[in-house]
Formats: structure tokens, C-alpha cells, sequence
């Protein structure tokens, strides 16, 4: 098994064009953790910059991170080399902003239009971490929702200051080189790097609220953007106001600080437009039968099996009659199910999710022992269309506290199906990651 330093390698997560990230053990406590190790992809890059200039800036990169400490800024957790290159260990997040709203590796595709609440509730967090940055004189420089990790208990963090300027100090001076991302970087930050401020992190930030309303990017290249209300029954003139401020193409005309952009955010109202409860209303009725057996379902497979578009959210949603058995279990009538109401209370990992479940069953919960995870299929039976508007009063399922939820389907060997209730979609989740518990019983 390779390992870098004292860690044991378990798979990868990713490639930047500085480094390359891993999932990786921690020696003693076994604690999962993300290792970022110092490998520039541009060979040309790296000749121009110097691979010693680039070691000492991946060390300050460091060396910012492990000096703040912030409830929505990702921690450092040490700091070490393995021959000859520097590495970081940062804490292990299985879950993205990017992969939330559905963002390919094709930016500009369309993504998954989400609720006014939750793009409320992560802009207001994000905004909170960069209240914190610019305190300290940095600069991000690149943020996008691929740099927005999430917490098991639904936090935003802040990752990747590979790029961020400190306290007016540029880190790489290379002619023509690009900071930050297309869609994403401010206008002022394209043409002079070293010159865009705070204010062009808000743009960015401004520039995901609009995606996440929208499930749309805007080209700042091509003209104004068309009103977030215009693809979105929640949104009204206050939220497009907010929005056209946020991404005003002269730094002078948006928000000045993240304090004032996130003051002016919370002021909001989460339902404008007076929109109905799931305003994507589609229905028909359930089969009285469905798989309730484990099975590998490819990810090629998932979206014609049930009926998925393609950010894999259903294209009809089952019609369904619940009833109280009590205030811990619900009973689906239509598909005969027996739910959780509540689940565990706590997130876990697909073992544990496993070794729960074997423990509702030993103790007899709730007078029976055939408890079990659910599969993709029964799952599906029970979403609703994303509770956009007011909240359903009459929902049983899932408490407010459930966001992503484990199914006993394997995609593959690393990764298992997981839905997210919030916005009801399906997803990849590696197996190390944690998700919420509900079981299931048949009749």
C-alpha cells in the first residue's frame, strides 16, 4: 500500500494544476484525512516559476490555512515532505458544493436549479468564511463550488488558497497566467490579477447564487444576465437585485465587504413569490412492488432504471399515502413500507450505516427485527419534488436534520448509492464518507 510521510494512502480525489490530492489514513487513530501533495501539472509552469519558488509557496499555503481557525474555513492539520516534495493534510470532506448543484467537467452545462432556502443558508456561510479571509488580508481568488466543501452536519468550508494573494503580496508573477476560473473570476481579476481586492471574491460568490437559482452560468463576457426570477417561481425582485448587485461588472457597484453582501442576503425573504410547496409538482402512481433486495447498479445504469433526468432527479415522482405508526415509524401504504422516521439522529459511514441497522434489529426496535437500508428503488417511492416554497405540514419523511441518506446499493467497490432528500437527487458516495440512516421494513 503506498503511503506519503506517516500516511497511508487509500485513493484519489482529485488533480489541480499545482498538486495532486488524496484520500488518506491518518497512522494510530486511522482517522480519514485529504493529503495534498505538491505536483505541478505544467512542466513549462514549473520551469518558469522554479520548483523551490513553488515548494515555498505550497508551504504558505499552509502556513495561511494553519493560521486561521474559522467555523467555514477548512483546517490544516499538519504539514510534512515525502521525498523531496512538501505535502498538507487537510480534514476529509465527502461532500462538494459542485457536486450538490450537479456542476460536470463541463462548467457551462446546465446544473441543478436549488431551493432559495439552502442557497440562502450556504451563500450566508460562505460569506461568513470570507468575512474571515478578508480580515486576515487574503485574497481566495478562485472560488467556485468545487472549493465549497460540506460538512457531514450540511457546513460550508472554504478549501484551496493555492491562488489567494496575502495582505497585497502576489505569490506567482508569470506573464498572461490565469487566477481563478473561467464563469467564476471578476472581470478586473481577468485582466490585472494583482490589482482585484475582496470584491472580486463577492463577484464570484454572486456569480454561484445565481447558478444555484438558475441551474445556469452567466458570461460576464456576453452582456447582462437574464433575472434569476426568470427561471425560478421562488425568485422576485428583491433576490434579482441582490444578485445583479452581487455581480455588477465594476467592483465599485457591488457590495463593498462580505460583511454588508451577507447582511443584505439574511434580509431576504425565503419564499418572495408566495410559491406553492414543491412547485415541480409531477406524480403517478407506485407499483405495489418494488426490489428490496441489495444490487449493483452502474452508474451508466441508475437513470433509466428510475426514471431520472440528467442531473439524476426523478422525471415523475411516486404518488404516495402515509400513515403514523406512532412517532418514530411511518407506513407507506401504496408500496407497503414500514420507514424511519427520524433515523439514527446521527450521520454515519456505509459500514456503520450497516452495523446500525444490525443493531435496530438485535434490540427488536420498535417491535420488529427485519430492519434494513433501503434500495434505490424504495427510496425513490418515498422523495418528493424539492420542498421549494412553504414547507408540506403533511410530510412524515425525512426530519429537517436529514440531508444526504444512505441506500444498500453499491455503484462500485469504493462508492454507494446515496440520495439527497433536500433537494432529491441521487449520487455517488465513497463508502468512507458519511451520509444519514433511514430504515426500511417490509410489510
Amino acid at each position: 500500500m503506498k503511503t506519503i510521510g506517516r500516511y497511508e494512502v487509500v485513493g484519489r480525489l482529485g488533480r489541480g494544476g499545482m498538486s495532486m490530492v488524496y484520500k488518506a489514513r491518518a497512522p494510530v487513530t486511522g482517522r480519514l484525512v485529504a493529503l495534498k501533495i505538491l505536483q505541478p501539472r505544467n512542466e513549462i509552469f514549473a520551469e518558469l516559476v522554479g520548483l523551490e519558488r513553488l515548494k515555498e509557496l505550497f508551504v504558505a499555503e499552509a502556513r495561511i490555512m494553519g493560521a486561521l481557525s474559522h467555523d467555514h474555513v477548512a483546517k490544516v492539520l499538519d504539514c510534512d515532505e515525502h521525498e523531496g516534495q512538501p505535502f498538507i493534510v487537510l480534514e476529509y470532506f465527502a461532500h462538494s458544493l459542485g457536486a450538490f448543484i450537479g456542476e460536470s467537467y463541463r462548467v457551462e452545462a446546465p446544473s441543478r436549479i436549488i431551493s432559495v432556502a439552502k442557497t440562502q443558508t450556504y451563500l450566508v456561510q460562505a460569506l461568513k468564511g470570507l468575512e474571515r479571509l478578508h480580515f486576515a488580508g487574503i485574497i481566495h481568488r478562485d472560488i467556485k463550488p468545487y472549493n465549497l466543501m460540506l460538512t457531514n452536519d450540511d457546513r460550508v468550508k472554504i478549501i484551496d488558497f493555492g491562488l489567494s494573494r496575502v495582505r497585497g503580496e502576489e505569490s506567482v508573477a508569470v506573464p498572461g497566467m490565469q487566477v481563478g476560473t473561467p464563469f467564476y473570476a471578476a472581470p478586473e481579476q481577468e485582466k490585472d490579477p494583482k490589482r482585484a481586492d475582496g470584491r472580486a471574491d463577492l463577484f464570484s460568490l454572486g456569480i454561484m447564487g445565481l447558478r444555484m437559482l438558475t441551474g445556469r452560468l452567466f458570461d460576464h463576457h456576453q452582456g447582462e444576465a437574464v433575472p434569476a426570477s426568470a427561471a425560478n417561481p421562488e425568485v422576485g425582485p428583491l433576490w434579482d437585485a441582490w444578485i445583479v448587485r452581487s455581480i455588477a461588472r465594476r467592483p465599485e457597484e457591488r457590495f463593498q465587504t462580505a460583511q454588508e453582501m451577507r447582511l443584505a442576503l439574511q434580509d431576504l425573504p425565503l419564499n418572495e413569490m408566495n410559491a406553492p410547496c414543491g412547485w415541480q409538482q409531477l406524480s403517478a402512481s407506485v407499483r405495489q412492488s418494488v426490489r428490496s433486495e441489495p444490487a449493483w447498479v452502474l452508474f451508466k445504469d441508475i437513470r433509466a432504471n428510475l426514471g431520472l433526468d440528467e442531473l439524476f432527479r426523478p422525471l415523475v415522482y411516486a404518488v404516495q399515502e402515509f400513515a403514523a405508526v406512532g412517532p418514530l415509524v411511518a407506513h407507506e401504504r401504496n408500496s407497503g413500507l414500514y420507514w424511519q422516521r427520524y433515523g439514527a439522529g446521527f450521520t454515519l459511514n456505509r459500514q456503520q450505516a450497516g452495523e446500525y441497522v444490525a443493531y435496530l434489529n438485535s434490540n427488536g426496535w420498535q417491535g420488529r427485527d427485519t430492519w434494513r437500508l433501503p434500495t434505490v428503488a424504495e427510496v425513490f417511492t418515498v422523495l418528493k419534488p424539492p420542498l421549494h416554497g412553504v414547507a408540506c405540514s403533511t410530510w412524515p419523511l425525512f426530519d429537517s436534520t436529514i440531508h444526504w441518506l444512505w441506500t444498500c446499493d453499491p455503484c462500485t467497490k469504493k462508492q454507494a448509492w446515496s440520495v439527497d432528500v433536500v433537494e432529491s437527487f441521487f449520487e455517488r458516495l465513497d463508502k468512507d464518507g458519511v451520509a444519514s440512516v433511514c430504515a426500511v421494513s417490509s410489510a
